[in-house]
């Protein structure tokens, strides 16, 4: 049960949310999915003296471009999953959201851009927007503005977002050409979040190139990209040792939180590094 009383505001524009946000600066959040927000808030882990529900506009739809990918901030992993557009341009999309914990009560009401503005270490989206290279669209009274997101994941729980804007879109670019997508989770149990998470994408061409994405060792997504080796066994050994180390190198002193020390991610992510990272070359 919420122990705080607040007021609850649902906005029919994009320009009264924003007013909204200003307007209460410091004591308003935003309310999505609600799969976060609203246990910390009946645990008392927050308080709010504002609420703002998105729910009346209209955030929720996919669409192609002709660069490409628009998915509203209030798009929830049901839709991502259910959507033709993901299915054949975002493939590592469909893939993170077939493994979202909690079933169909969270893929119901969990959103994308809510796990992109909640920023926990320990969750599935971060990562894979990361390596997707994904922009942010943030709106406020004064303005839109884009943060790609190597910028836009600056900490544990913590965003370029102001506290005055609203995530309203992420724009994902088209991937040029065939590709091989694969995404893997490790966690202690069945129920719980991800102790590591790991990414990859092979963009074929020539050269051929592949990017690899960590979420859940490290307060922010570690994303590392290089061109394949050629042929040979001995190269492509002494190649995946060097991308495995500088992921480790760029993991630093990782991430605790209630399911894992930082020193327990940190040794199992140069071995689930390397597994995904041959099993993408292999397919």
């Amino acid at each position: 049960m919420i122990g705080e009383v607040f007021a609850f505001h649902q906005p029919a524009s994009l320009t009264e949310a924003a007013g909204l946000l200003r307007a209460f600066a410091g004591e308003v959040t935003v309310l999505g999915g609600g799969t976060m927000l609203i246990p910390s808030m009946s645990a008392n882990q927050v308080r709010w003296k504002h609420v703002v529900g998105l729910s009346r506009l209209h955030l929720d739809a996919i669409t192609l471009g002709a660069t490409h990918v628009c998915i509203g901030a209030m798009t929830t992993y049901a839709q991502v999953l259910a959507s033709p557009v993901v299915a054949e341009h975002l493939p590592l999309l469909r893939l993170m959201a077939d493994q979202v914990t909690g079933g169909p009560s969270i893929w119901n009401q969990g959103t994308l851009g809510g796990s992109a503005s909640f920023a926990n270490p320990a969750s599935d989206a971060p990562a894979c927007l990361a390596m997707l290279e994904a922009t942010f669209v943030l709106h406020a009274v004064d303005g839109i503005r884009r943060v790609a997101a190597q910028d836009y994941f600056l900490g544990a729980f913590h965003t370029a977002r102001r506290s005055d804007e609203l995530l309203t879109h992420i724009e994902i670019p088209l991937t040029r050409g065939p590709a091989v997508w694969r995404y893997q989770k490790y966690k202690s149990s069945a129920s719980s979040w991800p102790i590591v998470t790991v990414a990859c994408a092979v963009q074929l061409g020539e050269p051929a190139n592949l990017r690899v994405a960590v979420g859940a060792a490290a307060p922010t997504p570690v994303v590392v990209s290089r061109s394949l080796p050629g042929p040979g066994r001995e190269g492509a050994d002494a190649w995946i040792d060097a991308i495995v180390a500088e992921v480790a190198m760029r993991v630093g002193d990782g991430w605790t939180d209630e399911l894992a020390e930082a020193s327990y991610r940190r040794a199992v992510v140069p071995a689930a590094v390397r597994r995904n990272l041959r099993a993408v070359i292999e397919e």
